[in-house]
Formats: structure tokens, C-alpha cells, sequence
């Protein structure tokens, strides 16, 4: 049974990733996507916790206990008394007096409600602050998720560019091993020097050295990968190439003006938006220290009662008519002078407001330069695509036609390599140009805030 389910889990691991699965299991596990959530859960405890301003306060004390008094002697002053007459002579006489020891029960159960109602407003800009800080959260946790996305779909990518490298290099040792064949064959019938052999060897060596050498470049894409889906253990990782390239070779349509991919990212992209509700958020947060130089207004309302004695018609936690202290004010508070604490609370908000007015401006410079950069990288790509094509299939008929006059023995072996070099630049070329052409269109969408239009 245990071999049967090892043997299962094995070959669910071994299935081939698609893009989609790929995404969705860094949505679960992706180390960034989990330290972002975690910053909007403080973020919306924050929000909770600025509540409290706002919101009365109940408090509630009890005490069981009892008090332990030793015995002890004192002196005591008293009139003096004409033992005769029983009348005070006009003098004092002292006489010592011995206290027992006391053993009595000390209960005490009390009920305090506050609730504040002017602080110069600190408490509501609080509750502000902190909403703007949650709404912040959340879409910095979106931007992280645009981010992983991208990063996830680039690495995915990677893999399919490396895999498809592999294939492409080892076709270029299968007609290797073609020509040396066919070489050693030509010597054999004494149609060509053994040198050709000899050189048709180097050849196929160096074809499997190039190829060895990507296979190491694709099991590197394949742990970037599994690093970026949050996997922390090794285990095959297999892709499945996306359908964008299985068709024939062709460029998406140009993406739009870069002014117009600039307004869209203003409006969408989660970036420009956490930063923004980060000033609002700062702005609230100074105005909320201000709070502090007004006076403060709240209402007060407590029951109490203390007793020796626990329980019973007297006892403090018996009848809750009798026995009891109960008192309701409003108190008025105004701290003049705190040593410059208000001031220096004041100016430290200030220049994190500052900060964060500084960091949306850099953010915007930022998305305009990622637009500016992918779309370029875009367009130039397209276009590469085009040119990679017809030079392949030029390459395709050069290989082809030296293939033949090496069979007619009007072309040498040379000549033939060559042919094949250029064949195998030609494909990895058109491969390269359009891996990387889909991944610019996934960048620029990633710097607009989401799918192209």
C-alpha cells in the first residue's frame, strides 16, 4: 500500500505544468504573496485597533482576599481620674493598651465605563489613517500579486525557452552524427581524405558539448522556477509549452500609444494606488497628533463595593442595592506642556507624510519608465520575429542545397557545417524572439495593472 501511494504521488508530481497550474500554486505558496497577506491582516487589525478611540470601555475588577493584623501594644493618653471623687483631676495619665490580632476578609468588586467623547478629533483621523493604511495593504497585496504573476509566467517561459533550446541543439547533433556517417562512409569508398572524418568527429563532439551544456541551463530555469512557486523540495518539474507556441510564428498587434498605456496604469495599476492611500494615510496621521493640543471630553460612570465579608444580604457580592459606591462624571483634560512630545509627534508625522508624497511621485516615474521600456521591448520583438522567420526559413534552404551538393560531391564538408551553424542560429533565434516577445506583452501588462486591451 505505501509503495502503490509513493508510486502515485510520484507520478502526480511527474504530470507536465501548465502556465495556469503554474500560477495557481504560486498564488498558494509564493513567500512574497504570504508576507503581503500578512501585512493586510496587521494592516486591518491596525483598522480594529483605532476603533477603540471612538468606542466606550468597560472594565471590570474583583478581588477575593484577606487581611492579616498581628497583635500589637501601644501607648494609650487619657484624662486622669481622682480615684475619690471619680472626677477628672485636670491631668492625663498613660496606660498601655494591647490590640488582638485581626483576621478579616477584604472583597472588593468594581465597574468602570469610559467613553471619550472630544479629543480634538485624534481618534476619528486615527480610524482614517488606519482604513487608508488598510486599503493600502490591500492593493499593495495586489501589486505583489502582479508581480509574481510576472514573475512566475517569465521563469515559466524561461523553461519552455530552454527546453525547446535542448531540442533544437540535439537535432543539430542528430545531423551530426549524419555527417559523420556519411563521411566516414565517403572514406571508406576512398571519395574523401580521412581528415573529413576526423573533422566531422570534432564537429559532433562540440554539438553534444553545446548541447550538455543547455540541458544544465535548463535544469537551472527549472529551479528559478520551483523557487518562485514557493517549493522547498526537489522533485521533477516538467512544463508544458503554452499554445502561443505551437502555431506558426507571428506578432501580436502593436500595444497602443504609451500615453494612453500611461493613463491606463494610473487608473489600474495597484502600485500608484497603495502609494496614494499611503499619503492619505500620513495626512491623517498628522492631523491626528494635532488632536492632541485640544482638550480632551469624556464621560465616566463606576460601581464599587467593598466589604469583609464575601457573600450574603451585606456581603459585597450579595444584595447590589445595598452597600455600594456609585459615581458618573465628565472629565475634562488639557495637557498645556508635555515637554515638546506633541510638537516632535507632530513633525515626525509630517515628514512621513512627506515621505510617502515622495514615494508616489517616485512610483509614477517608475511605472512611466516600465511602460516606456516594455513597449519598446514589445515592438522591436514583433519585428524581430518577422526578420528571425524569413532568416530561418533562408537557413532551411542553405542546409538543404549544401546537403545536396555534398551528396553530388560538389561541395565540401565545410561548407555543409557551415550551413548547419547558420540553421541552428536561424531556430534559436525565431525561438528567442518570440519566448521573449511573449513575455515583453506580460511585462507591459504587469506595468498598466493588468491585461492589455
Amino acid at each position: 500500500m505505501i509503495l502503490l501511494s509513493a508510486a502515485l504521488a510520484a507520478t502526480l508530481t511527474a504530470a507536465p505544468l501548465t502556465l495556469d497550474d503554474a500560477l495557481l500554486e504560486a498564488a498558494r505558496a509564493n513567500p512574497d504573496l504570504r508576507i503581503a497577506r500578512s501585512a493586510r491582516a496587521s494592516a486591518q487589525a491596525d483598522f480594529i485597533g483605532a476603533r477603540s478611540g471612538v468606542l466606550p470601555r468597560l472594565d471590570l475588577t474583583a478581588q477575593l482576599g484577606r487581611d492579616f493584623v498581628g497583635e500589637r501594644s501601644s501607648v494609650e493618653v487619657v484624662p486622669a481620674i481622682d480615684p475619690a471623687t471619680g472626677l477628672p483631676t485636670g491631668g492625663f495619665d498613660r496606660r498601655a493598651v494591647t490590640t488582638p490580632a485581626r483576621d478579616t476578609g477584604d472583597y472588593q468588586l468594581g465597574l468602570r465605563l469610559t467613553q471619550s467623547i472630544f479629543d480634538g478629533l485624534s481618534s476619528w483621523r486615527r480610524i482614517e489613517a488606519a482604513r487608508a493604511g488598510e486599503r493600502a495593504a490591500d492593493r499593495q497585496l495586489d501589486e505583489t500579486s502582479l508581480a509574481v504573476a510576472f514573475e512566475v509566467t517569465s521563469r515559466f517561459y524561461a523553461v519552455v525557452k530552454q527546453d525547446e533550446s535542448v531540442r533544437v541543439l540535439e537535432e543539430t547533433v542528430r545531423r551530426s552524427e549524419d555527417v559523420l556517417q556519411r563521411a566516414e562512409a565517403l572514406f571508406v569508398a576512398g571519395r574523401t581524405p580521412k581528415s573529413d572524418v576526423i573533422a566531422a568527429r570534432v564537429n559532433l563532439e562540440n554539438d553534444r558539448i553545446s548541447a550538455e551544456a543547455q540541458r544544465a541551463s535548463a535544469a537551472q530555469a527549472r529551479a528559478d522556477l520551483a523557487q518562485t512557486l514557493g517549493r522547498d523540495r526537489v522533485e521533477p518539474l516538467d512544463v508544458t509549452p503554452p499554445a502561443a507556441l505551437a502555431g506558426p510564428p507571428s506578432p501580436g498587434a502593436e500595444p497602443a500609444a504609451a500615453d494612453a498605456l500611461l493613463a491606463r496604469a494610473r487608473d489600474r495599476r495597484a502600485l500608484l494606488a497603495a502609494r496614494r492611500e499611503q499619503v492619505t494615510q500620513g495626512e491623517r496621521s498628522v492631523d491626528a497628533t494635532r488632536g492632541a493640543y485640544w482638550p480632551a471630553l469624556s464621560a465616566q460612570a463606576s460601581y464599587s463595593r467593598v466589604g469583609p465579608e464575601l457573600g450574603g444580604s451585606e456581603g459585597v457580592y450579595g444584595n447590589p442595592t445595598r452597600q455600594y459606591v456609585a459615581t458618573a462624571a465628565l472629565v475634562l483634560s488639557w495637557n498645556l506642556y508635555a515637554g515638546g512630545e506633541t510638537t516632535a509627534n507632530e513633525l515626525k508625522a509630517a515628514a512621513a507624510a512627506e515621505q510617502a508624497r515622495a514615494q508616489l511621485s517616485q512610483a509614477e516615474q517608475q511605472v512611466t519608465a516600465e511602460i516606456a521600456r516594455a513597449r519598446v521591448s514589445v515592438v522591436s520583438l514583433g519585428r524581430s520575429i518577422v526578420l528571425a522567420q524569413a532568416a530561418l526559413v533562408a537557413a532551411e534552404e542553405g542546409e538543404a542545397a549544401a546537403r545536396a551538393r555534398l551528396e553530388a560531391g560538389a561541395a565540401s564538408q565545410l561548407e555543409v557545417r557551415d550551413a548547419e551553424l547558420k540553421l541552428t542560429q536561424a531556430r534559436l533565434a525565431l525561438l528567442s524572439a518570440r519566448v521573449d516577445e511573449i513575455v515583453s506583452r506580460a511585462d507591459l501588462a504587469r506595468a498598466t495593472g493588468g491585461q492589455l486591451p
